[in-house]
């Protein structure tokens, strides 16, 4: 099929106009991320989503102003990375979007510190996109998820253990890191109809079949069994991720009002349901340092506080400790 990149927003089809009108109203409403003039960096792999965001968002800047570029790093874990890195640059010329690329030996990361390839990739990715986002003086970086990954998302966090409201998937936008997702209800299928319509192929990773990785592994024997079960699992997801957005901003409202320094006070714990109460201990635990609070732990916090046995010591993860006193539960590192 022929490319067929439009010249201005009103030479789309009026469908994928309809299509994109609904990325702006969804960065608008459920980001809080205004369309008008962005400068905007896409994490832009070659595979459909981040083709997909990237004609999007050009396709926007085109009605509203502002500025696109991309970013592909290469993880040199593929013998035929570079001609992905090819296909990049080539689509990117054009449509005259500026284009950066960089190659990381992800595997000898991987050695180097410990972590599992995917952790590792998902590291290096971030920290090449953010260096990337200040060299071209962008606001925000951009990601291809979609609500596919979105569902993998939760599958995911339900297998960890996550609570509630985390559970409901990853969040649209994450303005300490300056980053928005902004395909994140949009479903794969739409993004390649999209695609096929504009006569724009994609990239395919081979090691998205590969089932030693985690997500994968959930793709491709979890997903299927969910969605026999119900196949609007993903319009199910959906809603729950826009519960927990809503459960989220209430919370952080509530704990905003009542934290301040290492000092957890008896007189805010005292006014405080057990759901506000498990919800700062973390918070504050959190403000201490990095690690996993586990949900058992904070429990068994709480019963401690309820039943004043002051002097009381609770160890988490990264060294940090939470301690009952007469005045409240203090916060801080080990000695």
């Amino acid at each position: 099929m022929e490319m067929t990149f439009p010249a201005s927003f009103r030479d789309l089809p009026p469908k994928w106009a309809h299509f994109c009108l609904g990325i702006e109203r969804f960065m608008r409403k459920e980001l809080g991320v205004a369309p008008e003039d962005l400068q905007v960096l896409c994490a832009f792999s070659g595979g459909a989503d981040s083709t997909a965001l990237l004609l999007a968002l050009h396709c926007l800047s085109l009605k509203n102003g502002g500025r696109v570029c991309a970013a592909h790093l290469d993880h040199g874990l593929r013998p035929k990375s570079d001609e992905d890195v090819l296909w990049c640059r080539q689509l990117c010329g054009q449509l005259n979007i500026p284009f950066q690329t960089e190659r990381t030996d992800v595997a000898a990361e991987a050695d180097a510190s410990g972590r599992g390839i995917e952790e590792t990739a998902r590291v290096v990715r971030y920290k090449f996109l953010k260096q990337a986002r200040s060299a071209e003086k962008l606001d925000w970086i951009a990601t291809g998820h979609h609500l596919g990954d979105l569902s993998e998302d939760v599958v995911m966090r339900l297998v960890r253990g996550t609570g509630w409201p985390g559970l409901s998937g990853m969040p649209g936008v994450d303005r300490e890191r300056s980053l928005m997702r902004p395909l994140l209800l949009t479903e794969k299928k739409t993004l390649c109809a999209f695609l096929e319509t504009l006569g724009v192929s994609w990239r395919e990773d081979e090691t998205n079949a590969d089932e030693s990785m985690k997500r994968n592994r959930i793709r491709h024997t979890l997903m299927p069994l969910m969605l026999e079960e119900n196949p609007n699992f993903p319009d199910s997801v959906a809603r729950l991720w826009r519960l927990g957005r809503i459960d989220a901003d209430y919370w952080l409202m509530q704990m905003n009002e009542a934290t301040a320094g290492d000092l957890l006070s008896s007189a805010v714990l005292e006014e405080a349901h057990k759901a506000l109460r498990l919800r700062l201990y973390k918070k504050y635990l959190d403000a201490v340092g990095s690690g996993q609070a586990l949900a058992d732990t904070l429990l068994k916090l709480d019963e401690a506080w309820l039943e004043t046995r002051f002097g009381a010591v609770f160890q988490f993860p990264g060294d940090r400790v939470a301690k009952i006193s007469p005045k409240g539960v203090l916060f801080g590192f080990k000695d």
